[in-house]
């Protein structure tokens, strides 16, 4: 049986607010990250999803895969931003596979329909399934589309393998668990078997070689995952989807898996630890870092919160082992909101937590969201002056800013009255970080949240104008070397 991996494009949406913006980010980013090269296609990475799911597949026989990767096909959306139908008529056409795989995220759901109603067109028979974060909390009405067949939900590492059998082997689905589809009168069944996740122990290794390894000039960075799953619970997040309980893989697993990869795709490439929390367990971390170091040669980023960034223990092995970047969820200056959407997280220690990180050699970037219900305009825009400080001071080296979105699967998507909040649609394609949110509240209207964004763009930009204070501009001449890198492939 064929099975085909689609990699499902992502819409970009023109806001010449980001244009400064990502200059000046990517100044500050590339004085850390010496030797970064510019992509040929804006991959950005290798969808991991892929990976993870072709060796749980392979692991179970399944051997003849493909990949349809019109994320990076050129021309697969026109210049209004839509799929070209030709282009991914064409690239289905140059794939036929028994069954097509599909893991979008809210904002390109509508381009996995349209690529899936094109798979129906042009091979009836083939199967098309869903699964991922999105298609999980949204299955019913996924499956309700004609275009799909069946939804895996959760996790799909025992899942998917036991429907591929069932098709395969031309049994029906009614004995395969965490699964939803439509029933030839129309009707959603969904079983009433719900497997129990595999431990990290039992996941078979991912398939690393699933693209060609010239897919590694597409690339930023290589997405590496030590942990599964979040104990935190925060209000706008989905990760829950994954699990509450965070499962650690193997260090040996871990270092191989880099290994392999860098080989096959790049020795340059750095590695981007897709850990919610990186720095979670300290215990843990310490022994991953000290392999890390033992390894030698390999330069990192990673994500973490705060409250978790309190072992100086930690935070000086992550120097020594390679981190140059550390990504810090701080989303706002206000702690009323921080009760209410972070789970736990307290600002009285932002400043002695960041000067600590920056002595220990590491360069400080926050996540900044715009829009807590909670919040108004002015709220909203001191939390960004908040952020600006914090860069102005050197206890951030840059941050991110994105529009806050109630996705499906977050508490703010399921009960959004229990945050004060009015969702005003539900087109999915709408659900972007940079458009206007989908939501209004009794303290902000959509259009004022709005502007706070894009005045805030504006505000950061010129905060991040200025010489690093880590790493170095040695070699930059009149700007360019820096000037477009992020610029073309975002706005």
């Amino acid at each position: 049986m064929r099975i085909a991996f689609v990699h499902t494009p992502m819409s970009t949406v023109p806001v010449p607010q980001r244009r400064q913006f990502w200059r000046n980010f990517d100044i500050q980013y590339h004085s850390t990250h010496p030797g970064l090269r510019h992509m040929r296609h804006a991959m950005w990475e290798l969808p991991h999803w892929m990976h993870w799911l072709a060796g749980v597949l392979v692991w179970h026989g399944h051997t003849d895969l493909d990949v349809v990767d019109l994320y990076t096909a050129p021309g697969a959306l026109d210049s209004g931003g839509e799929l070209d139908e030709a282009v991914v008529r064409a690239m289905v056409g140059a794939h036929p596979a028994d069954a097509y795989l599909f893991s979008p995220m809210t904002v390109n759901l509508h381009f996995a329909y349209q690529i899936a109603d094109a798979v129906k067109q042009l091979r009836p028979q083939a199967k098309v399934i869903f699964g991922g974060v999105v298609a999980t909390p949204l299955a019913d009405r996924v499956a309700r589309h004609p275009g799909v067949d069946f939804v895996v939900v959760e996790r799909g590492e025992t899942a998917l393998p036991a429907l591929i059998d069932a098709l395969a082997q031309g049994r029906g689905v009614d004995g395969v668990g965490n699964l939803v589809h439509r029933l030839p009168d129309g009707r959603i069944a969904r079983s009433g078997l719900r497997y129990p996740d595999l431990s990290a122990a039992d996941i078979p290794p991912p398939k690393v070689d699933l693209f060609p390894p010239d897919a590694g000039q597409d690339i930023r960075y290589l997405r590496q995952v030590y942990a599964l799953g979040c104990p935190y619970k925060c209000t706008f997040c989905t990760i829950q989807t994954i699990g509450q309980k965070p499962e650690y893989f193997s260090i040996d697993r871990v270092i191989n898996e880099i290994r392999a990869y860098r080989e096959r795709y790049g020795e340059h490439h750095n590695i981007y630890w897709g850990d919610e929390t990186f720095t979670l367990h300290p215990e843990r971390t310490l022994e991953l870092l000290t392999a890390l170091e033992d390894e030698g040669g390999i330069a990192y980023d990673c994500q973490t919160r705060l409250n978790c960034l309190g072992d100086d223990r930690v935070l000086n092995k992550l120097h020594d082992s390679g981190c140059r970047w550390v990504e810090i969820g701080l989303e706002t200056g206000a702690q009323d909101s921080q009760n209410v959407h972070k789970h736990h997280m307290k600002l009285g220690s932002v400043e002695e937590t960041l000067l600590r990180v920056r002595d220990a050699g590491l360069a400080a970037c926050a996540f900044a969201v715009n829009g807590f219900p909670d919040q108004t305009p002015d709220q909203m825009r001191g939390s960004i002056e908040w952020i600006c400080d914090l860069i102005d001071r050197d206890l951030l080296q840059a941050s991110y800013l994105f529009g806050l979105v109630p996705y499906p699967g977050s508490a703010m998507f399921q009960h959004p009255e229990r945050f004060g909040m009015e969702l005003l649609h539900e087109d999915f394609a709408l659900y972007h970080e940079e458009l206007p949110p989908v939501y209004r509240t009794a303290l902000a209207s959509p259009d004022q949240v709005y502007e706070v964004f894009l005045d805030g763009l504006g505000m950061l930009a010129e905060a991040m104008g200025k010489r690093p204070y880590f790493g170095s501009l040695v070699g930059v001449g009149a700007d360019e070397r820096y000037g477009s890198f992020w610029a073309d492939a975002h706005v």
